[in-house]
């Protein structure tokens, strides 16, 4: 009776929020991604060779790469949830580094979750870094930004954001993080613009429809930790989009469209387009249903908040997210490709007139897969899960680089 008293809550809350415009329609939302057909997709298990980058990573939370085009070199960066960052060069030597972070909290779902290379790297040595901070009381997401040196790691570390909000649970952070600089207007857009996703914390689900609350959102923020220009809700101007859960890949496409998925409880896992002030429904709108069965809302759709692109259903639970750009390889270049833990597999999205497609496209490496890179010659790299992990390179044959 208790959850129906706050879902009743948050739907008259809600309501004041949307506006008269219907929901979001897939099949109306324009998008330069792939209209390649499934059946061509499913074919980059034949396409590709796999080799063994590094191995012996204990629970990797993220990669991400350091591409020099005009050398055509490629530096792999891995963080783990203790707090190691590992540098891996071409020639294979990897080098080791501690996160100097304040108060890491490793527990749970916790940990570093993100390194952001921004578009100024190396000009500007500073990337940016998202962690779990406090203890099993309190804790929250923080972000800071920090000094990279591929060979001496990591230096002056500040604090950007800590969310406002604590919890006691150890699950649901989000924490992914992306640079939005080229899609932002205003007047603080010359200071970097950046998104990070935050989660409900599992036990605080209605505070994802409070706007006042910063758990359940995607925030926005400049490099030193002000909210973007002319937000979307002035009362609470870090918050950018609202209604999320538990939100993962974060990734924009060629023409500046921003793409996020996320995981829903059993079942409705989504991929969202992302779009400034709106509301994803979460908890008031979805399509799985609690863990132990009973229904979390009546409704699969809301006036006024924005439905999925995709809905995973059975859940494949998504980890992050790619906008594959390869003009050797166009049966796959602008495709996201999405990575998951439940299913150990990688997805393919792609885009006709009927609106958006899934299609699992690799499966042979029957491991739960954490993120997703590319090196500087469009190799795809797999950096897997738990605590021995690896990072896989896919490589695309010759033959099929040949013919595409």
């Amino acid at each position: 009776m208790k959850s129906w008293l706050a879902l009743s809550a948050l739907l008259f809350s809600t309501a004041l929020l949307a506006s008269e415009s219907e929901s979001v329609k897939n099949s109306t939302l324009n998008s330069t991604l792939n209209t390649t057909q499934p059946s061509v997709l499913q074919s980059l298990a034949e396409r590709v060779e796999i080799n063994t980058v590094i191995d012996a990573l204990s629970y990797p939370k993220a990669i991400t790469t350091v591409v020099d085009k005009e050398k055509s070199t490629t530096h792999i960066i891995i963080t783990t949830r203790d707090g190691e960052l590992i540098v891996v060069n071409d020639e294979r030597k990897v080098s080791r580094f501690t996160l100097p972070l304040d108060i890491l909290y490793t527990k749970g779902q916790g940990g570093v979750l993100d390194i952001l290379i921004p578009f100024t790297y190396p000009q500007d040595k500073t990337v940016l870094l998202s962690y779990s901070k406090g203890s099993d009381e309190v804790n929250h997401l923080a972000v800071v930004k920090a000094q990279l040196s591929l060979t001496a790691g990591i230096s002056d570390v500040q604090l950007v954001l800590d969310v406002a909000q604590s919890k006691d649970t150890p699950v649901h952070y989000g924490g992914k993080l992306l640079q939005i600089d080229n899609v932002t207007k205003g007047e603080n857009a010359k200071e970097h613009a950046f998104l990070v996703t935050t989660g409900d914390g599992f036990d605080y689900r209605e505070q994802a429809q409070v706007v006042t609350s910063q758990l359940g959102k995607v925030l926005g923020f400049t490099i030193n930790g002000k909210p973007l220009a002319a937000p979307a809700f002035p009362e609470a101007p870090y918050v950018f989009t609202l209604g999320h859960r538990n939100p993962q890949g974060l990734v924009h496409g060629a023409d500046g469209q921003i793409f996020l998925h996320e995981h829903g409880p059993d079942g409705g896992d989504e991929l969202n387009l992302l779009q400034k002030g709106n509301n994803y429904g979460w908890p008031v709108v979805t399509l799985g249903k609690d863990y132990s069965g009973a229904r979390i809302s009546p409704f699969s759709e809301y006036a006024g908040m924005a439905g999925p692109l995709v809905d995973w259903t059975p859940s494949i639970a998504p980890s992050s997210m790619l906008y594959y750009i390869n003009s050797k390889q166009p049966h796959f270049s602008n495709t996201l490709l999405v990575t998951s833990l439940k299913a150990k597999a990688l997805f393919a999205v792609s885009h006709d007139k009927n609106g958006y497609t899934s299609t699992k496209v690799f499966d042979a490496l029957n491991e739960r897969l954490r993120d997703i890179a590319v090196d500087s010659d469009g190799n795809i790299l797999l950096l897997t899960d738990g605590e021995s992990a690896k990072v896989f390179k896919l490589s695309f044959k010759e033959s099929y680089t040949a013919k595409n």
